[in-house]
């Protein structure tokens, strides 16, 4: 049914279940997804095991050098805090996805906690005003370090103090692990978002690569995934590829794709929660690491 309450008037997303009850907000875990042009979130029943919201605000990006996730400014994304009437209510738990480029992956047995802003250095400059963080991933028993902006941490934390910080890579990999070959074959899996590309290779339970890509025309996603798969002599005619993300965008990418690559296959959500009839299968599809969030607590 239409949102209730007061969102802020250009969401394009905007499915609330009749079921949702402001005065059950303890029983709701919330999940917020931050990129560079848009910021949605989801209220997950833990009751019913059920997601029964979901709203997304569309932003306007001026400087490209926010698409990767640094020199970002939080205003927009205060007054959506500031004026959407879900945000703020108090919930049972809240996560939230940074979308980003700026990452690194560490082994277990060599990562420090005190050492986050130097593991950053080894891919990436020093960026000011943005804090080091980092989630161990166990499906392949790798610790992320990532980093967000200080403000916008500060923000997000103005209204849900306990929030949990995770980026975009956890419940990626965590989805390419579900359901992959036992064989010894490559399993590769596509994660699109509005100005770039995540690709991930794992054969086993072994992540072979990961990293993320700009994209400019839709060409560009074939020329990553050509060069990926000659580093490591995968013949994308005959090799599952896995996809999600911004569907709404795929269509030219997936197109070319499918001159190049005989069998792509659709991620699902995890199977271990429901939807309400509102939240129909393309916004499924569309923010299934948004979803798939709840799972890494």
């Amino acid at each position: 049914m239409p949102g209730i309450g007061n969102k802020i008037a250009n969401a394009d997303i905007d499915l609330v279940d009749e079921t949702f009850d402001v005065q059950k907000s303890k029983n709701y875990h919330l999940s917020i997804q931050i990129e560079a042009g848009r910021i949605t979130f989801c209220v997950f029943n833990t009751v019913i095991n059920k997601y029964i919201v979901l709203r997304s605000y569309p932003l306007s990006i001026t400087d490209l050098s926010s698409v990767t996730g640094h020199s970002i400014s939080v205003s927009a994304y205060r007054s959506i805090f500031e004026n959407d009437d879900l945000l703020g209510l108090s919930y049972m738990s809240c996560s939230l996805l940074w979308v980003s480029t700026r990452f690194t992956f560490i082994p277990e047995h060599l990562f420090d906690p005190g050492d986050a802003n130097l593991y950053l250095t080894f891919n990436h400059g020093v960026a000011t005003g943005e804090l080091p963080l980092h989630q161990f991933i166990r499906s392949v028993k790798l610790f992320h370090v990532f980093s967000c902006p200080r403000d916008l941490i500060s923000l997000v934390r103005m209204y849900q103090p306990h929030v949990h910080f995770f980026s975009q890579s956890m419940p990626f990999i965590d989805s390419v692990h579900t359901g992959i070959s036992t064989t010894g074959k490559i399993d590769v899996a596509v994660y699109y978002y509005y100005h770039w590309l995540d690709i991930a290779v794992v054969k086993d339970e072994k992540l072979l690569f990961y990293n993320s890509f700009i994209i400019n025309a839709p060409a560009d996603s074939v020329y990553y995934l050509a060069s990926v798969s000659n580093m490591f002599d995968i013949d994308l005619k005959s090799t599952k590829l896995k996809y999600a993300g911004t569907l709404w965008k795929m269509p030219p990418e997936i197109t070319i794709l499918k001159d190049f690559v005989d069998g792509i296959i659709e991620f699902d959500p995890f199977n271990t929660f429901t939807f309400s009839h509102y939240i129909t299968d393309p916004f499924r599809k569309n923010f299934i690491n948004l979803f798939n969030l709840y799972g890494c607590e």
